[in-house]
Order: C-alpha cells, then structure tokens, then sequence
C-alpha cells in the first residue's frame, strides 16, 4: 500500500516525454522515469536512493539542479531556465530545466521535482529561421531593390529598409495603405496602368509594371514593380508579393544610347539614318493616301572656305549656330535633321507648297540676317535651299532626295542664297490639268 509521503514524492501523471526527477527532502532520488534513465544511461537501482551531493549525482542528475539555480530560488517558487546540455547518451540537446518544490497537504516541504524538456528541434528551427530572416535582411540591403508585400485587401503589410531611401517616404507612414493612397503621381487613365490595374482585380502575377514617383524636392524617379499572388492551402487570395527598382538611371541611359544612334552628336539634330526613316514613312503615307508634304535640303554656301580659312573649331561653332536658326523656323511638328557635313534638310509633313515655301524663305533669310561672328573674326553667311514636294507621285525616297538635290544643285548654279522648288512650272501645269479633269467629269 502507497503511503502518503510515497504520494507526495512520486512521478508528475503527465509527464510525456519530459525527462523527470523526484527528490525527497534529504535531495535523495526517490523516483526517476525512463527518458531521464535513457538520458543519462541509468537505471533505477543506480540512482533511487542517491543523494544528489554525492560525487556520483553530482556528476549526472544533480548537476541540472545547479544549472535550474535551485540554492538562490525562494523556497516556495518553481524555477526554470534554459540552455544547451551534453547528456551522456543524447549528447548535447537544448533543454528546458524546471525544478518546482513539493509539499504536503499541510504544507511542508516535502522534496523537489526535476522535469527536463528536450526543445532541440524547435530550438534549431528557430535558430534556421532567424539565420533565414537575417540573410534575407543582407540580401534586401545589398541590392538596390527594395522588397514589399501586400495584404489580401492590397494594403502594404511589409517594405524592406531600401525603400525608404529610394522612395523618399517612411515606412511608418505606409504600411497599412493602399499604393493608389500613396502615389498620385500614377497615371490611372493610362493604357498601362488599367492593364495593371487589371492584373491586380484578377490576381494575376505582373512583371517591370512602371510608374513616377514624384519626390519632395521636385524629382521624378522611374520606379518598376513586379510581383506575385500569395495562395493559402487552400488556394485562397491573400496578397501580393514582389519587388521594385528605381529603374531611372537605367531608363535615362537607355535613352542616351537610343539618342546617340539617332541624332547627331554635334548639333543634337536627326541624324541622316534616321532621317531617311522618317523621309519613308511620310513618302508610304504621301502615296497611300495622296497626301502632300514637303522636303528643304539646305546647303551652307562657302562652308568649305570658312572651315579652311578659320579652322574647323570655327566651322563647328557656324554648325551650331546654324541649327539654332533654321529650329526657331521650323515648325514644332517638323523634323530638322543635318545630313551631311554642311547640310540640313527640314522634313515638312501635312503642309501645301505655299507653307513649304514660306517656312524655306523665313529660314533663309533667319541666316542671312546676321552675320556669324566669332572671337576674332565676323562673316556673312548664306544658305541654298532646294525644295521637292512629296506627293503620290514621288514613289521613293531616292526620287525625293534627287529632286531636293538637283534644284538645290540649281540654286547654288545660279548663285546661291535662294530657293528653287524642283519642278514648279511642271508642277503647276499638271495641278491645272488635274483641275480641268475634275470639271469635265463633274
């Protein structure tokens, strides 16, 4: 029969898988349960009985009770602690110790109970996630990216530190808000933006989708996002994923390169090759629908005379000068390009012979009326301009440049500083007989 003092000393009835030891009063061992005897290679007959300052329970079972900090606990307190323990047969393990006091029904001390907790795998699985967490904090830091989510009602729920900086805002005033709060600056009517927007109703990923944020002191910065859908188990929406780059500098780069190979690097006009593929395109248009526009090829007079006489840092500077002037008179929707080393051409789209005529005289004359002076020296320049009209009849880009050509070639003949329309008595003669045509069907 179990006597009381047996009762009051005998093993916790949930106990699991918890490692468990029961001293009596004397710090003896009066019971011990089979995880802490496979813990320590034990058995009962070994360690019942054992008082705890022995040497031999000082070297296993007692030694947990100093670690739990028994001797500076009040007497009447459970303490506990945690810390990585080298068992003899489980090796090191990262474990709970809790030591609680036991006592009668009238309150006496009657021992004390030692229960050890194996944490190790949860202890690890937090180590590996806070590893995880703090290379992924590394890996946001380093890149230029900055990391975001969003919550299933596509409020901000995380930003990464870098967005800060890139976005010029804190952190603190956007999580738990909406992107269309934040940015204004967003073009809601744009095509790109309502496909987005589309993206987004549908739950569907999105890649480099681009947007300005304006910043505080006046900057526009390019930013592009991409992101993911987040999926419960069950398949269920709840937010978004994703990245985003200032992606400005890039753009802007972009940009440059795209200039260089379309505009001279000297003057900043259209360059020849990119001239020809506007050139064919309006001459497509011209002969698709009967449209009329217009070409003024523009050749400097004497160029080669001021280059040589003045050094080519002079002739230089006339170029310059020059597309300033001729860009003032050409109108905004024209193209002016330098296609050549003294020559420009002015690419008029949508506009009769008169119109063509008039914008070649007023650039002529804008040269003519100053004289180009430079650090020692000042001359007179002039310019030839030979105009061809494009129309249904012009065929080709080659056609259309021979004409220019030929009535500039004229006009420089007959002594330059003028205007020549290839063919304006022809032409004239054959806008008359097309007329008459009209008549005689009408």
């Amino acid at each position: 029969m179990t006597t009381e003092s047996e009762k009051d000393l005998a093993l916790p009835s949930r106990a699991g898988d918890d490692m468990v030891c029961v001293l009596d009063a004397e710090q003896k061992c009066a019971s011990v349960n089979g995880p802490f005897l496979e813990a320590f290679g034990q058995t009962e007959d070994t360690l019942l009985g054992r008082c705890a300052a022995d040497p031999e329970g000082r070297a296993s079972f007692a030694a947990l009770i100093d670690e739990a900090a028994v001797p500076d606990a009040a007497p009447n307190s459970m303490v506990s602690t945690q810390l990585w323990w080298d068992f003899p047969c489980l090796g090191f393990r990262y474990v709970r110790i809790c030591v609680e006091p036991l006592r009668d029904a009238a309150g006496a001390h009657r021992g004390t109970a030692l229960s050890v907790r194996d944490l190790s795998d949860a202890r690890l699985a937090q180590e590996a996630l806070e590893e995880s967490e703090q290379r992924f904090e590394d890996f946001s830091d380093i890149v230029d990216d900055w990391l975001w989510e969003l919550d299933e009602r596509l409020r901000f729920v995380y930003l990464s530190a870098r967005f800060e900086e890139v976005m010029g805002m804190s952190r603190d005033d956007v999580l738990g808000r909406r992107r269309i709060e934040l940015f204004p600056e967003e073009d809601y009517a744009a095509a790109t933006t309502r496909n987005h927007q589309l993206d987004l109703d549908q739950r569907r990923p999105f890649d480099g989708y681009r947007f300005t944020r304006i910043l505080d002191d006046g900057t526009k910065r390019l930013i592009s996002m991409s992101g993911r859908p987040i999926l419960d188990g069950q398949g269920r929406f709840r937010g978004y994923r994703g990245v985003a780059r200032d992606v400005t500098d890039a753009r802007e780069m972009q940009d440059h390169i795209q200039r260089l190979t379309t505009h001279d690097p000297l003057t900043g006009l259209v360059n020849r090759q990119e001239f020809l593929q506007r050139l064919q395109r309006v001459v497509d248009t011209a002969c698709a629908d009967g449209s009329e526009h217009g070409l003024c090829y523009v050749d400097v007079d004497h160029f080669r005379s001021i280059n040589d006489r003045y050094g080519h840092p002079a002739g230089d500077h006339l170029l310059l000068d020059l597309s300033d002037r001729l860009r003032e008179q050409a109108r905004q929707r024209d193209t002016l390009a330098r296609v050549g080393g003294n020559a420009f051409a002015i690419l008029m789209e949508h506009c009769s012979l008169a119109q063509i005529e008039r914008v070649a005289e007023s650039a002529r004359r804008a040269v003519s009326a100053n004289r180009f002076v430079g650090r020692d020296y000042s001359v007179d320049v002039a310019v030839t301009i030979g105009v061809a009209v494009i129309d249904a009849d012009s065929r080709s880009v080659e056609r259309v440049l021979r004409a220019a050509d030929r009535a500039c070639y004229a006009a420089k003949s007959a002594g330059g500083d003028r205007i020549l329309v290839y063919g304006k008595p022809d032409r004239q003669a054959a806008k008359e007989r097309r007329g008459q045509e009209t008549i005689s069907v009408s």
